[in-house]
């Protein structure tokens, strides 16, 4: 179970979680240069599922349309894809993210990275992309990475939160 039980406003928080996703994106972008690293997961995706499961205060639905939208463009694919993509991911994050919350981190990363596959499957059905041999297995190990990268992201998001909330008291 998790370690100690904060109850914490999104409110309290707005700019941290805006800063997350805009360096996440700028993570996405830099992953668009590099062709061999189709193994990182999306961070704009794991950002938004981290601060929809742990916050109960809001759905984070808007955001995950505007994030797909930002993705669209980034990824230059046909606008509203993405967005369809995450808003549907978020959906299934808030379904569950009473017991999510419960969960260790890599227990988590577990739920992420299910998340994570049927990213890739939906992605794969409507962007078909075009993979070789060597890609194909790095684009089907990216939900496994996730397993991996969650828990540090998780970690280093929750010592963010809790140092933002300690600093604006």
């Amino acid at each position: 179970m998790t370690s100690k039980f904060i109850y914490i406003r999104t409110a309290q928080i707005r700019g941290l979680i805006l800063l997350t996703f805009f360096l996440a994106l700028i993570a996405d972008s830099m992953n668009l240069y590099g062709e061999t690293l189709l193994f990182l997961p999306p961070f704009t995706l794991l950002i938004l599922l981290y601060w929809s499961g742990h916050f109960l205060d809001r759905t984070y639905i808007t955001s995950a349309f505007i994030l797909g939208l930002m993705c669209d463009g980034l990824y230059q694919t046909t606008l509203g894809s993405h967005a369809l993509i995450y808003v549907s991911l978020t959906f299934m994050m808030l379904r569950q993210r009473g017991r999510f919350k419960g969960y260790t981190a890599l227990q988590q990363g577990f739920f992420i990275s299910f998340y994570l596959l049927v990213y890739q499957v939906i992605s794969f059905i409507f962007f078909s992309p075009v993979l070789n041999q060597n890609d194909a297995i790095s684009y089907w190990l990216m939900p496994l990475s996730a397993i991996i990268i969650w828990p540090i992201l998780a970690f280093l998001l929750r010592q963010g939160t809790f140092q933002a909330t300690e600093s604006s008291e």
